[in-house]
């Protein structure tokens, strides 16, 4: 076998290698995007439910300070009903009375709603924060696990990269940058092999004399359709 040809069979079989793990690289940061989304997810129901639960509170505190200042308004009117002179200003201070009371009867059942819902608003605030805790933790567990497999995943890059070059120095400068060229346009593959006469980078059907003549492992054949290098089957 012609040693350039083996220089390049083994070339391809590093950049096969190369762009498998840098395709594994590309796609794990997405795993960790998709789990950040749904932590982010849950993390925004935890504040917005804190939020309603923080309003429902402030409603309630208003309406309890209106029920107080009824109070006092009423107080005051029965106060006010020990000294009245008329007839008249004793039924407008009852009415003054009557109507404070009718209105706290109707805070007190807004009140009521307020509070059931406050009770709904801290289960569910609960139940959301005990997920979002469980999520975090898995979060960051997988992300830790994640990083150190892209660090792993770059440093086997490396080295296979460093290979290369390594292996590079064997062939021709310029059949060297022949092979990059194919492996920059040619989605990764430079060098195929021929499958029952045809190309496997392309599927085009060789003639059968450039079948005879990557056979023989002599000399560096290409595709005439795709131009990559031809090889015979280990």
């Amino acid at each position: 076998m012609l040693k350039e040809i083996k220089v390049l069979r083994n070339l391809q079989e590093l950049d096969d290698k190369i762009l498998l793990n840098t395709k594994e690289i590309e796609r794990l940061p997405k795993v960790v995007q998709e789990l950040e989304e749904k932590y982010s997810s849950e993390q925004e129901s935890v504040k917005n439910i804190t939020q309603r639960l923080e309003q429902n509170l402030l409603q309630q505190k208003k309406l309890e300070l209106d029920i107080t200042s009824n109070n006092q308004d009423i107080n005051k009117y029965e106060n006010q009903l020990l000294s009245v002179k008329t007839n008249k200003e004793y039924k407008a201070l009852n009415a003054e009375i009557t109507h404070r009371k009718e209105k706290n009867a109707d805070i007190e059942e807004q009140l009521i709603e307020f509070m059931e819902e406050e009770s709904v608003l801290r289960e569910e605030k609960k139940k959301f924060e005990e997920l979002f805790q469980k999520d975090q933790k898995i979060f960051e567990e997988e992300k830790a696990k994640i990083d150190n497999q892209v660090a792993e995943l770059q440093k086997k890059v490396d080295e296979l990269e460093a290979e290369k070059l390594k292996l590079s120095k064997e062939i021709p400068e310029l059949l060297y940058r022949r092979y990059q060229r194919l492996i920059q346009h040619g989605n990764g593959k430079a060098v195929v092999t021929l499958s029952k006469g045809t190309c496997t980078g392309c599927h085009f059907r060789v003639r059968p004399q450039i079948m005879v003549e990557v056979s023989k492992n002599d000399r560096i054949i290409t595709c005439e359709n795709c131009s990559r290098i031809l090889i015979a089957p280990k």
